[in-house]
């Protein structure tokens, strides 16, 4: 595997980890529908899963470029918090 296609292919799957939290996250944050603890575990359990099995995916299949793949990874995923945490921050200090 290429040094660009692991970064790439890294953050696309840190981004794709982020996908069943965020998406309980935005239905949360609109404050329509009530969120339940369980179903927060469960999209927390399933990003979990994504990023090991992906992980262990990629390590299993060629191990050039692995840290890279991870950073990238984990570096998406964690941006991807930081801007729906700052848009948390705007929405409970918004005014009513």
């Amino acid at each position: 595997m290429d040094l660009p296609v692991a970064v790439v292919s890294g953050a696309l799957f840190g981004l794709l980890g982020c996908v069943a939290p965020a998406a309980l996250f935005e239905r949360a944050l609109r404050g329509r529908v009530p969120v339940s603890l369980a179903a927060g575990m469960a999209a927390v359990l399933v990003s979990f899963l994504t990023l090991t099995v992906v992980l262990l995916v990629v390590y299993l299949a060629t191990s050039e470029h692995f840290l890279e793949f991870g950073i990238a990874m984990v570096a998406s995923y964690l941006l991807l918090w930081v801007v729906e945490a700052a848009r948390a921050w705007r929405a409970a200090n918004a005014r009513p």
